[in-house]
């Protein structure tokens, strides 16, 4: 009878046991900051100046990175194979440097349009591992999981969480360094082998910074020479349903290539990279707009857009490039490390693309005229777009994008009730782009506004999966839209100029 009686209290305290150590009660879960502040006492304080040396593996390749930090500032070199990229925070200004050395500087939203809203929570698992989960999703169900060890208060995985991948980061080896604690070894995953990085610290010091080794730095070069004595050129161009098709001398061939601000750097077909005998540099898997691709990156000796020169480019291959026509075959796009050289004139009516060092030359009193200011951080041109009055500050300038305006799932989610079809939205639309088919819906639209023009009942297309553009952009003003105006391209002073040509004259209200 007593062993009957103690064998119910045995079970029953290991009951109470295994919910206690696994979070059965939600009284024994710290609270979001209570953990946040556990991390930050397990990390200790920055450094307040050092030098940082890490070696890693990635896509197979091997490179290397150094920090310098000083207080808040610092710059972090990237050095893979053969490129060198860098980016960092100088007197609160962020920037990067892209591997054809452009120095581009960060530039935030104005913040006026609604943000994206997150959740955060906080579990207990014990698998793979004992650990306090911090979880942080917006309403699409996107975010972060952070695994923080219970007994040591350190962060020792983080899943980063999108629609079409999640990617594991692993952090080991921590070591503590004039009272400053972090991983001296981590790794990344995301379900692509090819992808597989592997990084870790060689060195970490603390010593003085000086201004040299922290200030933003300056271009390398200049990417794009124009001949002697010229500040003006013509580009060889064809226009096509609203695109602008550049002819490009690579290696002795003549190709075609898009003119695509929608893009964030020069590309070129896989296939014809391997026919001009371009060694790649590295190969990854990439999500793209319509679906992942393989893609990988090459080293071009040299470029000719008619009388404009560039040397030693660094361009990503993709495969087989969606937009054609019957008597072109596009097999690159000259995206943002061409355009930001240049200020170029785009003239739809009479299909002309004309290149410049010198400033716009317009008239600001015409009618219908609208100047945008642009953010391009990112690499393609970010600009303000109201929908029905719902506010959207990342909105793609794009001269390679489908139709006229896109909506991406980031705007739809934050503004469902801006999406009202007023009756012209007839039937689903099918779209092709890098990676596969992009289903959109058609939306008449009572009011599109674009800087100071407003477009009444537009007809936009709203993307309807996730896994198309997942990045956090609203959408993408395209050819169909762009083709009322002549556009100025004017990366190098941050904005667009849009000139009401004889169509969009006739058309704007």
């Amino acid at each position: 009878m007593l062993r009957l009686r103690k064998r119910p209290l045995l079970v029953g305290l290991a009951v109470f046991a295994a919910l206690a150590a696994h979070g059965g009660f939600a009284q024994d879960l710290p609270t979001v900051d209570g953990l946040r502040a556990k991390i930050a006492a397990a990390l200790g304080p920055p450094l307040p100046a050092s030098y940082e040396r890490v070696s890693y593996t990635r896509s197979g390749v091997a490179g290397s990175e150094t920090t310098v930090r000083s207080g808040d500032d610092f710059r972090e070199t990237d050095g893979f194979g053969p490129l060198q990229r860098a980016h960092g925070r100088y007197g609160q200004q962020a920037w990067h440097q892209n591997t054809n050395g452009q120095t581009v500087l960060e530039q935030p939203d104005p913040g006026a349009a609604v943000e994206e809203t997150y959740t955060t929570t906080v579990r207990r698992v014990s698998e793979p591992f004992e650990a306090y989960v911090i979880a942080r999703r917006n309403t699409a169900g996107s975010g972060t999981d952070e695994y923080v060890d219970p007994s040591t208060s350190h962060i020792v995985r983080r899943d980063e969480i999108e629609p079409t991948q999640t990617t594991v980061v692993r952090y080991d080896d921590f070591r503590t360094v004039s009272g400053s604690t972090r991983a001296w070894h981590w790794t990344r995953r995301d379900g692509h082998p090819e992808n597989d990085a592997d990084y870790r610290i060689d060195a970490l010091v603390t010593r003085p910074i000086a201004p040299a080794e922290i200030e933003i730095p300056a271009p390398r070069r200049a990417l794009v020479e124009f001949p002697a004595g010229k500040s003006t050129v013509e580009l060889p161009v064809k226009e096509r349903r609203g695109k602008f098709i550049v002819r490009v001398e690579v290696g002795g061939r003549g190709l075609d290539f898009e003119l695509d601000s929608g893009a964030g750097g020069i590309s070129l077909d896989d296939s014809v990279a391997r026919e001009l005998g371009l060694a790649s540099v590295n190969r990854f898997s990439n999500a793209n707009n319509a679906g992942r691709v393989s893609e990988s990156t090459v080293v071009v000796p040299e470029m000719a857009v008619g009388d404009l020169h560039m040397h030693d480019v660094a361009v990503s291959t993709l495969p087989s490039l969606p937009e054609q026509f019957d008597d072109v075959k596009v097999v690159g796009l000259l995206g943002f490390d061409f355009i930001a050289e240049l200020v170029l004139r785009l003239d739809y009516e009479h299909g002309r693309v004309t290149a410049t060092t010198a400033a716009p030359q317009v008239d600001p009193t015409q009618r219908g005229f609208v100047a945008l200011d642009v953010r391009l951080g990112s690499q393609v041109p970010l600009t303000t777009v109201a929908i029905n009055g719902a506010l959207g500050e990342r909105f793609i300038i794009d001269t390679g994008g489908a139709g006229g305006l896109m909506i991406f799932d980031y705007f739809a989610r934050r503004y469902p009730g801006a999406l009202v079809d007023r009756g012209g939205g007839n039937g689903n639309v099918r779209l092709t782009g890098v990676g596969g088919k992009i289903d959109t819906r058609p939306y008449q639209l009572k009011a599109v506004k674009l800087g100071n023009v407003t477009f009444e009942d537009f007809v936009a297309l709203r993307v309807m999966e996730r896994t198309s553009y997942e990045s956090p952009f609203d959408g993408l003003i395209g050819a169909d839209e762009l083709r009322f105006f002549t556009v100025w391209l004017d990366y190098a002073d941050s904005q667009i100029l849009l000139v009401p040509n004889n169509l969009g004259q006739r058309s704007i209200k």
